[in-house]
């Protein structure tokens, strides 16, 4: 074999074993490519992690949950909105035609046991939604006593004696600030009173003022007469008629002697002794309450006696001193606190209604009359804004005598055990068969 056919030889054995020795290499590489795929796999897929947290469909997703976020924040808004008591604009009815009206306040209640109760009693046209309206409001501003004071000298210029019609008497008059619904020019007129049964506010101070309708009214004698079946859902249906006007303030009355911290006694003269026999007797007929635990409560809360309309020598050191001294003797026996520091004899308010001059003091307090045309004079007593502010001080200091209750919610739980004992007592009915 010559050199030329031996290098043709081996060239193509060569190049065989070449392309064979390839063919075994690339085997072994698709046998080995599992793994090198499987890892290459595995970086691809790291890679492409990391690229598609900077794609934007994260950006989406992120978006998604931020609005996820802003409806639970939302939700959790909303829930306590309806966990917050409403905002009261004007009285609502506690008490109507003899029923506990609950609907009417639970809305308004909260579970907060730093609160106070003020009640207000008195006869037909002395000031008792007035003064309420007075101490409802943080300030009082020349509005708000426009607003309240509807008789003032210049309104009795305009409007003729006898001469309108309930409709234009309530026009003349602002009632954009009034919570407590004073009697109006109609109602005089008609003998009607202007509150009926109880009506209920709330400030934002967590103080609950109580009106009562008017006692020894013969307006409401006038109404159980036009509507008999009014007697049978408020009183008993065995006391007489005639006296049936009477049992009614006789129960509202002891009702809010057990449901409130303060009571206050509202009269526009001194003195009226059928106020205070009345006051006495609901005191003497109001039932005992007793609590789960059989335990019977006796509550007495404090009575102030503000004397309403009061004139220039009603301020007098002299003059104060008598009725203090008259007072005190027709309370003398009287298990409601009337010693609590609250009136104008403390000399807290005016240096010359101090002890030394009048006395011991008592709950007793004078609200001096209402005249436009007068406000800016000497009267030797300080001025509305001041005695009504001092009033209200002096009402927020009360010392708070415990009401078998908790919180908010559970006084209104508990004003509905006190007036279902109420009508239910026997000392009423007893009362009835003393009475003339």
């Amino acid at each position: 074999m010559s050199d030329y056919d031996r290098s043709k030889f081996y060239g193509k054995k060569n190049r065989f074993f070449n392309s064979k020795t390839s063919t075994v290499k690339e085997i072994d590489k698709v046998e080995d490519k599992p793994k090198g795929i499987k890892k290459t796999t595995i970086l691809a897929r790291e890679h492409h992690v990391e690229d598609r947290s900077v794609s934007p469909k994260p950006l989406v997703r992120e978006s998604e949950s931020t609005s996820s976020i802003t409806i639970s924040t939302a939700q959790h808004s909303d829930s306590l909105k309806q966990q917050l008591p409403k905002k009261i604009v004007k009285c609502v009815k506690l008490l109507d035609d003899g029923l506990i009206c609950t609907e009417n306040v639970q809305d308004y209640l909260q579970e907060n046991d730093d609160y106070l109760v003020v009640g207000i009693v008195g006869t037909q046209g002395v000031g008792k939604s007035t003064i309420l309206n007075l101490l409802a409001h943080d300030s009082i501003t020349n509005d708000l006593k426009k607003s309240i004071f509807k008789y003032s000298q210049e309104s009795k210029d305009n409007i003729p004696d006898f001469e309108i019609s309930p409709n234009e008497s309530d026009q003349n008059v602002k009632v954009d600030n009034v919570i407590f619904k004073p009697q109006s020019t109609s109602d005089i007129i008609s003998n009607s009173n202007g509150t009926n049964g109880i009506d209920f506010f709330i400030t934002h101070n967590r103080i609950m003022f109580l009106d009562c309708q008017p006692f020894s009214s013969v307006a409401v004698l006038d109404e159980f007469i036009r509507s008999e079946a009014k007697v049978s859902s408020m009183v008993n249906d065995f006391l007489p008629l005639e006296n049936s006007g009477e049992i009614q303030g006789l129960q509202m009355t002891a009702f809010l002697m057990s449901i409130c911290h303060v009571l206050i006694l509202a009269q526009d003269w001194f003195l009226d002794s059928n106020v205070i026999r009345f006051l006495q007797t609901a005191e003497m007929l109001k039932p005992t309450i007793s609590n789960p635990e059989d335990e019977l409560v006796d509550h007495f809360p404090h009575l102030i006696i503000i004397q309403n309309k009061a004139q220039m020598e009603d301020f007098s050191p002299k003059k104060f001193q008598q009725m203090q001294q008259i007072y005190k003797t027709l309370f003398n026996k009287t298990k409601m606190h009337i010693e609590s520091g609250m009136g104008l004899g403390s000399g807290r308010i005016m240096n010359s209604l101090s002890p030394d001059n009048c006395g011991d003091p008592i709950n007793l307090f004078l609200i001096p009359e209402y005249n436009e045309k007068t406000e800016e004079l000497y009267k030797s007593h300080p001025s509305l804004e001041d005695l009504i502010r001092k009033l209200r001080s002096n009402i927020l200091g009360a010392t708070k005598y415990h009401l078998n209750n908790t919180s908010e919610k559970h006084w209104l739980v508990y004003c509905s055990k006190v007036w279902d004992h109420v009508k239910k007592s026997n000392f009423f009915v007893e009362y009835t068969k003393l009475m003339p």
